[in-house]
């Protein structure tokens, strides 16, 4: 892959926020309200967009993918787990995004079958990463300028409308982890496209800005909309009677975000097997998301997304202790500590998660320090 400039890291990642599902996540904060909501999803963004560039830092220094990362500091076999449940929930993650896509296209097309819409989709995704992996970056920059105009125009089509009572109910410590998830999602994935940037400085600072503007910008959105007209924004789209626009952002959002999942997943599948021709497996885990939405069109995503973060997080704390300890485990077998701290930090995080209790991102990111860091460091001293 070519290097990527500086201006086109920061749209990378400001497309890869804008989405439908990153709006309708933010929907789901709506029952603390517009000022509470917001300080949540900033707050959260901080924190999960944070992890988010630093996992793009290290792999550009060390000039390494994302997994090639996980292998320093797991190990060759260490590296195989989780290549392997970074694949799965790629491929799990392109699946929701095409059924997100499809049933918001669904809904603004009048006569168009949810059925063909997921084909339509899943057929831009596969063109978008096949493009991507082999043309120039330039019209994915364009796409998403497009988008943060139109997006921004969104804003201004929301009015009150006497919105139903909302009856749900979300502590605000849970809302913050739901705004730390979204970027997290993407730790596993960050290194494959930075460590092409321009600089480590560029690499950190353009991704950590790119995310977390595009993706505050969708949650408020998200947000607004909800607590201002009682819809989600799939109903709000189809109901302001912008056809054309709508399907635009529905379109681009989506394969501006999807492609990166099917391109990555092609990536991680190095740790596994050996791959000749990158095409090829693009276009067999672009089918593979395409079966999957068939079969299991998923209604709710909140706990695929807390799901990944339980597994991520944990992992990603490994890497970064051994990063800071200069820790190589890539010549050798497995790192059983650093597996055990990480399947420890999946179980505790969900507890947490189960319990309502603190924010299990930063409480795992604690006990995985004191656990695991403090004393492999004071041992290497």
């Amino acid at each position: 892959m070519k290097k990527i400039k500086n201006s086109s890291m920061f749209l990378l990642w400001v497309g890869a926020a804008i989405s439908i599902t990153e709006i309708y996540t933010g929907g789901i904060i709506a029952p603390l309200g517009i000022t509470k909501g917001l300080l949540a999803i900033i707050i959260g963004h901080i924190i999960g967009t944070a992890f988010l560039a630093f996992g793009g830092y290290i792999s550009f220094t060390d000039n390494k993918n994302a997994m090639d990362k996980v292998k320093d500091s797991m190990g060759i076999a260490g590296a195989k787990i989780i290549a392997l449940f970074n694949i799965l929930q790629l491929i799990g993650w392109s699946a929701i995004m095409i059924i997100q896509g499809g049933r918001a296209l669904n809904s603004v097309i009048p006569g168009l079958s949810f059925n063909f819409a997921l084909v339509f989709m899943a057929a831009a995704v596969f063109i978008w990463a096949y493009s991507f992996n082999n043309y120039s970056k330039l019209v994915n920059d364009i796409s998403v300028v497009v988008l943060i105009i139109v997006c921004i125009l969104m804003f201004f089509k929301v009015k009150s409308s006497a919105p139903a009572a909302i009856t749900s109910t979300m502590s605000f410590t849970t809302a913050i982890e739901l705004a730390i998830a979204m970027p997290v999602s993407w730790l596993p994935l960050i290194g494959d496209y930075a460590k092409d940037g321009e600089s480590k400085e560029g690499v950190f600072i353009w991704s950590f800005l790119g995310y977390f503007l595009g993706s505050v910008l969708m949650y408020a959105l998200g947000l607004l909309i909800t607590v201002k007209t009682g819809k989600d924004v799939i109903e709000f789209i189809a109901g302001t009677g912008l056809s054309a626009a709508a399907t635009l952002v529905i379109v681009l959002s989506t394969v501006t975000t999807t492609f990166m999942d099917i391109f990555s997943a092609v990536i991680s599948s190095k740790q596994i097997v050996k791959i000749k021709n990158e095409n090829n497996y693009i276009i067999l885990y672009s089918i593979i998301a395409t079966v999957i939405a068939f079969i299991f069109p998923i209604e709710s995503y909140q706990n695929f997304l807390l799901a990944i973060g339980s597994i991520f997080v944990p992992v990603y704390v490994i890497v970064f202790s051994e990063y800071a300890m200069q820790g190589k485990w890539s010549n050798k077998g497995i790192n059983i500590y650093g597996l055990i701290a990480a399947a420890l930090g999946t179980f505790i995080y969900n507890y947490f998660n189960k319990v309502s209790f603190g924010i299990p991102t930063v409480l795992v990111f604690v006990i995985l320090i004191i656990i695991y860091y403090l004393p492999i460091k004071l041992r290497r001293s």
